[in-house]
Parts: structure tokens; C-alpha cells; sequence
């Protein structure tokens, strides 16, 4: 088992965002806001299985996006949010600083 970190970052305005790994719902928060000191809105940490896992996040009334991890491999899905391009997903094996 590794733990996979899930850091919803920059421009969340108040969104509600539902956050599942491998279909299971892991977050489901009516209103994401992002702390502009730090560049980050909410994180969540999830027990996983070694290999592949699947991360989707999508925003009530607009967009959804996923991306397939190895979790031996990243520590951590960074996720930014722009009202006009939807949603970027990034793997990182390294953990941001506020994390």
C-alpha cells in the first residue's frame, strides 16, 4: 500500500469539486476556495494499491478530468483549476513544499 496525495492548488473560487480514486469517492466539498498564500485550496491523503490507480476530478457544472498514476512511482496528483481551460491533473513524484 501507498499513500497518494491529492493537492487541489490554484484558482478554486468556490467550486464544488469531487475528488474519487478508482471510483471511490474521496472528497466531496461544496466549496473550494484557494488560499492565495500558499497556492493551495484543499489536499487529501488516500491509502491506494501499488500500481495503477485511477485519479478523476470533476466540477459541479463543469469540467472533469482524470489521469492514470503508478503510485509506486508518484507521490502526489497536483490539480489547478481555470474557469476558461477546465482542469489540469499532474503526477509528481516529489510532494510541493506545503505538503
Amino acid at each position: 500500500m501507498s499513500v497518494l496525495r491529492i493537492a487541489l492548488q490554484d484558482d478554486f473560487q468556490g467550486e464544488h469539486v469531487v475528488v474519487a480514486v478508482d471510483g471511490t469517492v474521496v472528497l466531496d466539498d461544496p466549496s473550494v476556495r484557494t488560499r492565495r498564500q500558499i497556492g493551495l485550496a484543499r489536499s487529501v491523503e488516500v491509502p491506494v494499491r501499488d500500481g495503477a490507480v485511477t485519479v478523476e476530478v470533476s466540477v459541479q457544472g463543469g469540467p472533469r478530468e482524470s489521469v492514470e498514476i503508478d503510485s509506486t512511482i508518484s507521490k502526489a496528483v497536483l490539480v489547478d483549476f481555470d474557469a476558461d481551460d477546465g482542469l489540469t491533473l499532474r503526477a509528481s513524484g516529489d510532494l510541493p513544499g506545503y505538503l
